[in-house]
Protein backbone atom coordinates (compact mmCIF):
# COMPACT_ATOMS: atom_id res chain seq x y z
CA UNK A 1 0.00 0.00 0.00
CA UNK A 2 1.84 3.09 -1.03
CA UNK A 3 1.66 6.56 1.68
CA UNK A 4 -1.16 8.65 1.40
CA UNK A 5 -1.92 12.40 2.43
CA UNK A 6 -4.20 13.33 5.70
CA UNK A 7 -5.07 16.28 3.58
CA UNK A 8 -9.19 15.63 3.55
CA UNK A 9 -9.41 13.76 6.73
CA UNK A 10 -12.64 15.18 8.48
CA UNK A 11 -13.97 14.69 12.39
CA UNK A 12 -17.29 14.88 13.16
CA UNK A 13 -19.40 14.64 16.34
CA UNK A 14 -22.47 12.40 15.59
CA UNK A 15 -24.91 12.72 18.37
CA UNK A 16 -26.35 15.14 19.75
CA UNK A 17 -25.91 18.48 17.76
CA UNK A 18 -24.08 17.19 15.00
CA UNK A 19 -20.95 18.91 14.01
CA UNK A 20 -18.16 18.51 11.50
CA UNK A 21 -15.39 20.49 13.22
CA UNK A 22 -14.32 23.04 10.43
CA UNK A 23 -10.69 24.67 9.66
CA UNK A 24 -8.94 21.43 11.32
CA UNK A 25 -4.83 21.79 11.14
CA UNK A 26 -4.21 18.93 13.65
CA UNK A 27 -5.55 15.45 14.92
CA UNK A 28 -3.12 14.13 17.32
CA UNK A 29 -2.58 10.75 17.65
CA UNK A 30 -4.58 8.12 19.21
CA UNK A 31 -4.87 3.88 20.33
CA UNK A 32 -5.28 1.76 22.45
CA UNK A 33 -2.46 1.56 25.65
CA UNK A 34 -2.37 -1.04 28.63
CA UNK A 35 -2.29 0.37 31.74
CA UNK A 36 -0.32 -1.73 34.41
CA UNK A 37 -0.59 -3.20 37.54
CA UNK A 38 2.48 -3.45 39.67
CA UNK A 39 3.27 -6.93 41.01
CA UNK A 40 6.43 -6.70 42.33
CA UNK A 41 6.94 -8.80 45.86
CA UNK A 42 9.72 -8.64 48.12
CA UNK A 43 11.25 -11.42 46.80
CA UNK A 44 11.18 -11.02 42.72
CA UNK A 45 13.54 -11.83 40.81
CA UNK A 46 16.79 -9.94 40.24
CA UNK A 47 15.68 -7.29 42.26
CA UNK A 48 13.21 -6.37 39.00
CA UNK A 49 10.04 -4.61 39.34
CA UNK A 50 6.83 -7.04 37.16
CA UNK A 51 3.56 -6.04 35.92
CA UNK A 52 0.68 -7.44 34.47
CA UNK A 53 -1.70 -5.58 32.06
CA UNK A 54 -4.44 -4.00 33.39
CA UNK A 55 -7.63 -2.10 32.06
CA UNK A 56 -6.85 -1.48 27.97
CA UNK A 57 -7.36 2.82 27.25
CA UNK A 58 -8.31 4.81 24.59
CA UNK A 59 -6.75 7.38 25.49
CA UNK A 60 -7.06 11.38 24.73
CA UNK A 61 -7.10 13.34 21.27
CA UNK A 62 -5.77 16.89 20.85
CA UNK A 63 -7.53 18.07 18.03
CA UNK A 64 -6.52 22.05 16.75
CA UNK A 65 -7.32 24.53 13.83
CA UNK A 66 -7.73 27.92 12.82
CA UNK A 67 -10.38 30.33 14.59
CA UNK A 68 -12.06 32.11 12.27
CA UNK A 69 -15.31 32.85 14.10
CA UNK A 70 -15.60 33.38 17.83
CA UNK A 71 -18.68 31.21 17.55
CA UNK A 72 -16.66 28.11 17.05
CA UNK A 73 -15.02 28.51 20.53
CA UNK A 74 -18.31 29.58 21.58
CA UNK A 75 -19.47 25.88 20.61
CA UNK A 76 -16.38 24.31 21.90
CA UNK A 77 -16.55 25.93 25.43
CA UNK A 78 -20.32 24.38 25.23
CA UNK A 79 -19.33 21.28 24.62
CA UNK A 80 -16.78 21.58 27.67
CA UNK A 81 -19.33 22.62 30.07
CA UNK A 82 -22.45 20.03 28.91
CA UNK A 83 -19.62 17.14 29.90
CA UNK A 84 -21.46 15.24 27.83
CA UNK A 85 -20.16 11.61 26.20
CA UNK A 86 -20.97 11.88 22.60
CA UNK A 87 -20.33 9.92 19.61
CA UNK A 88 -18.02 10.91 16.75
CA UNK A 89 -16.00 9.91 13.37
CA UNK A 90 -12.87 10.37 12.21
CA UNK A 91 -12.81 9.82 8.08
CA UNK A 92 -9.44 9.28 6.71
CA UNK A 93 -8.71 10.67 2.98
CA UNK A 94 -9.13 7.48 1.73
CA UNK A 95 -12.44 6.85 3.82
CA UNK A 96 -10.54 4.91 6.35
CA UNK A 97 -12.99 5.76 9.54
CA UNK A 98 -12.42 5.26 13.33
CA UNK A 99 -16.05 5.77 15.68
CA UNK A 100 -15.12 6.30 19.33
CA UNK A 101 -17.56 7.87 22.11
CA UNK A 102 -16.20 10.81 24.19
CA UNK A 103 -16.05 13.90 25.93
CA UNK A 104 -14.96 17.41 25.14
CA UNK A 105 -12.26 17.88 27.89
CA UNK A 106 -10.84 20.90 27.06
CA UNK A 107 -11.29 23.92 24.57
CA UNK A 108 -8.60 26.87 24.46
CA UNK A 109 -7.65 29.89 22.24
CA UNK A 110 -4.00 29.19 21.15
CA UNK A 111 -1.43 31.52 21.61
CA UNK A 112 -1.47 34.83 20.04
CA UNK A 113 2.09 36.33 18.29
CA UNK A 114 3.01 38.89 16.42
CA UNK A 115 3.33 36.28 13.26
CA UNK A 116 0.37 33.69 14.29
CA UNK A 117 -3.01 33.76 13.19
CA UNK A 118 -5.60 32.73 15.81
CA UNK A 119 -5.95 29.57 16.74
CA UNK A 120 -8.04 27.16 18.85
CA UNK A 121 -7.08 23.77 21.08
CA UNK A 122 -9.50 21.08 21.99
CA UNK A 123 -8.81 17.71 23.73
CA UNK A 124 -11.20 14.90 23.28
CA UNK A 125 -11.15 12.19 26.24
CA UNK A 126 -11.89 9.17 24.78
CA UNK A 127 -14.19 6.61 26.42
CA UNK A 128 -14.13 3.14 25.35
CA UNK A 129 -13.50 1.18 22.75
CA UNK A 130 -12.40 2.78 19.32
CA UNK A 131 -13.66 1.09 16.33
CA UNK A 132 -11.76 1.24 13.30
CA UNK A 133 -13.55 0.09 9.37
CA UNK A 134 -10.95 0.04 6.61
CA UNK A 135 -13.50 0.64 3.67
CA UNK A 136 -15.06 3.07 5.84
CA UNK A 137 -18.19 1.12 6.65
CA UNK A 138 -19.58 1.08 10.19
CA UNK A 139 -18.70 -2.66 12.33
Amino acid sequence: MAATRSLGTVLQKLSGIPLTFPDLTSIGEFGIENSEIDVTTLDSAGNFKEYIPGFKESGELPISGILKNDTFLETLNALVNAQTVEYWKITTADGAAYWFAAYVKSAKEGEATPESVRTWNSVLRITGAIVYAEDGISA
